[in-house]
């Protein structure tokens, strides 16, 4: 049995990274393979049993999109932006009344996002296609302040459109790589996801997404830093089997699983023990009277 982290339902999110970043700023989280995550993520930590369970291709798109962009931005790296630079400032600027409230990394991601939407829907592998977009845009524009909401409009378009350029001019390049090697690392992840399962005694999941953590303790700790999100990853052994706690907001719920040993040993237990015994030895030495 796993506790959910937060109240947001899982059916938010039908396809790990298919939702696009909300303004919400998503933050990368090094410590848990690198995923970009919000507030308003579902985290939890399955033991083994569930967590072999939930481990399936549909389970791994997260980390493969992060692992395939890792892996193919080394071959993808124009670097030619001005043409783009140019075009994409003054459109920014245009539009300074509306992202006077928001930060140069909302307007990036939200900008970005809105051309993955449009170059993924004539893909052959649209979901794939989505998925890795989405996670080269959190990428790039992590480089974006995101507390900028009040600087001057050409300032924070200068930081908008540095990184949206870059991501544009290699998107076509990275996408085909990642969605070429997309299939393969779905494969080996849910490998991986079980292997973890097994070894560590389960996994954390968010938002439904295996997270390829290599420190299940160091993501947990960085997913309580940025996020207040409270998991305790460790499994415990007893004498009534594999003891899972999650804890959220100090209050800690408990979960057992394959309930078998032996009984309870207390007083009461004990004594009527004892008196079983004894009226057993009474009765046979009457039957020998």
């Amino acid at each position: 049995m796993s506790v959910r982290i937060t109240t947001l339902s899982a059916s938010a999110l039908l396809f790990g990274l298919s939702v696009l970043p909300s303004a919400a700023q998503a933050k990368e989280l090094d410590a848990c393979g690198g995923i970009f995550l919000t507030a308003s993520s579902q985290c939890e930590f399955k033991p083994t049993q569930d967590c072999q369970t939930t481990c399936a291709t549909t389970s791994v798109e997260q980390s493969c999109a992060e692992q395939t962009s890792t892996m193919c931005s080394a071959s993808c790296s124009m670097s030619e932006t001005t043409s783009c630079t140019q075009t994409h400032q003054t459109s920014c600027s245009m539009e300074c009344d509306s992202i006077a409230s928001e930060s140069s990394n909302q307007v990036c991601v939200s900008d970005c996002s809105n051309d993955c939407t449009s170059m993924c829907s004539s893909t052959s592998d649209a979901a794939a296609c989505q998925a890795c977009c989405s996670q080269d845009c959190s990428k790039q524009c992590s480089s974006c302040s995101e507390s900028d909401q009040s600087s001057d409009c050409n300032t924070k378009c200068m930081s908008v459109t540095t990184n949206e350029c870059i991501a544009e001019v290699n998107r076509d390049c990275l996408i085909a790589c990642q969605i070429n090697n997309f299939e393969d690392c779905k494969t080996n992840t849910v490998q991986t996801c079980n292997t973890t399962c097994q070894n560590k005694g389960g996994a954390i999941f968010c938002d439904g997404q295996f997270i390829n953590a290599s420190d299940l303790q160091a993501c947990a700790d960085q997913l309580a830093t940025e996020f207040s999100f409270n998991i305790d990853v460790n499994v415990n052994a007893d004498v009534n089997g594999t003891v899972s706690t999650v804890t959220k907001d100090s209050k800690t719920t408990t979960t057992a699983k394959c309930s078998f040993g032996a009984p309870p040993r207390n007083s009461n237990g004990i004594l009527a023990a004892a008196l079983g015994a004894v009226a057993i030895v009474v009765a046979r030495r009457r039957r020998r009277s």
